[in-house]
C-alpha cells in the first residue's frame, strides 16, 4: 500500500500550498481583507479536488515515464520501474482520483470557474505525459507547460472565493506563472548536474539532449526577470498592493538564495524537489509572507502608505516658452 501512495505521491501534495497565493490574492484585491468562516471553509475545501487531480497526474506521469526512469540513477528504484507495484491497479486508482475530485468540486463549489481551472489542471498533466504531444521532452516548452500550473493553481484558489466574472489581474498571473518557470528551470539545471551524463541525461529526458549548463542558467535569470518585472506591474497597478514595494528587497534575497542552492556542489546532488527544503529558502519565503502580510494590513487600516512616502511632489514638466515680446 505504501508503494501505491508513492506512486500517487501524496507527500507531494504540498506543493498545492501554492493555491493558498490564489486565495490570498483573492482576500486582498476582491474580499478587501475581509475574511469569515465561510471563507476559510471554502479556501480549504479548494485544497482536497486539486490534491486528487494532482494525485492522478502523478500517476500518469510515473506508469508513462517508467521505462525511463529505469536509466535514472535514482529514480530506478522508484515502485514501477522496480516491478512493487501492478500498473493496472494504478490506472484504477487514477480514475477514481479523477472522478472524486470532479465530484466533489461539483458538490462543493457552484463556481464554474473552479471547475473549469481544476479541469485545467488535469488537461495540463495530459499534454505534458502523453505522446503524441508530451511537452516534457521538448526543451523549454517542458518548463514553460509544467509552470503553467502555477496560474492554473491561482485561478483555483481566486475562483474558490470569487464569482467566475471577475479574473485576476493578468500581471499577477504572468508574475506567477513566471516565478514557477524559475522554479522548474532550476529542478532541470539540479537534474541536469545530477545526471552529469550528457548522453545518459538525453536518454532518460529527451530535453535534455538540447539543454546545456549554460542555457539552463540563462533560462532561470530570464525567469527571474520577468517575475521581478511583472510583480513590480501589479503593485504599481494596484493601490492596495503598493506597499509590497517595500517587501521586495525580500523577494529578491529569496531568489537569489535559491539560485545559490541550485548552482551549489550540494544543489546538484540533490533531488530536484529537494532545492525548496534549504532552510535559508524556507526561512527568507516566511519572512516574506510575513513582512508582506503586516505591509498589506497597513494599507488597510490607513497606518503605512508606500505611494504617499515614495511619491515626488517635483514637477518633472518642461516649463513652456514664455512669451516673447519686443519682436517686431
Amino acid at each position: 500500500m505504501i508503494d501505491y501512495l508513492r506512486v500517487a505521491r501524496v507527500d507531494h501534495w504540498l506543493k498545492n500550498v501554492f493555491i493558498v497565493f490564489g486565495h490570498a490574492v483573492a482576500i486582498v484585491l476582491a474580499l478587501d481583507l475581509e475574511i469569515d468562516g465561510g471563507t476559510v471553509l471554502r479556501a480549504f475545501l479548494s485544497l482536497v479536488p486539486a490534491c486528487l487531480i494532482a494525485s492522478a497526474n502523478y500517476i500518469l506521469n510515473e506508469i508513462l515515464d517508467a521505462p525511463f526512469d529505469k536509466l535514472h540513477p535514482r529514480k530506478n528504484v522508484r515502485p514501477i520501474p522496480a516491478g512493487r507495484v501492478n500498473v493496472p491497479i494504478l490506472w484504477g486508482i487514477m480514475i477514481a482520483c479523477v472522478v472524486v475530485g470532479f465530484a466533489l468540486a461539483l458538490w462543493w463549489f457552484r463556481n464554474p470557474g473552479y471547475w473549469i481551472s481544476l479541469g485545467l489542471l488535469l488537461l495540463s498533466g495530459l499534454v505534458y505525459n502523453v505522446e503524441p504531444v508530451r511537452l516534457k521532452d521538448r526543451a523549454f516548452l517542458d518548463v514553460i507547460a509544467e509552470s503553467f500550473n502555477n496560474p492554473i493553481r491561482l485561478w483555483l484558489g481566486w475562483f474558490a472565493l470569487v464569482e467566475t466574472r471577475h479574473f485576476p489581474p493578468l500581471s499577477i498571473m504572468l508574475a506567477w506563472w513566471c516565478f514557477g518557470g524559475l522554479l522548474m528551470t532550476g529542478k532541470r539545471y539540479s537534474e541536469f548536474r545530477f545526471i552529469d551524463d550528457k548522453e545518459l541525461s538525453g536518454q532518460y529526458r529527451k530535453s535534455f539532449k538540447v539543454y546545456t549548463d549554460r542555457s539552463l542558467v540563462i533560462a532561470m535569470i530570464t525567469y527571474a526577470n520577468l517575475f521581478c518585472f511583472c510583480s513590480g506591474w501589479a503593485m504599481a497597478s494596484y493601490p492596495a498592493l503598493n506597499n509590497l514595494a517595500f517587501v521586495f528587497p525580500l523577494v529578491v534575497l529569496a531568489v537569489v538564495m535559491y539560485f545559490r542552492h541550485a548552482m551549489s556542489e550540494i544543489g546538484a546532488r540533490l533531488e530536484p524537489e529537494q532545492l525548496l527544503q534549504n532552510k535559508w529558502i524556507i526561512v527568507s519565503t516566511a519572512l516574506t509572507a510575513v513582512v508582506a502580510a503586516a505591509l498589506l494590513y497597513a494599507h488597510k487600516a490607513g497606518l503605512f502608505n508606500a505611494k504617499e512616502i515614495l511619491h515626488s511632489p517635483g514637477d518633472y514638466h518642461a516649463p513652456s516658452a514664455a512669451p516673447e515680446s519686443g519682436r517686431r
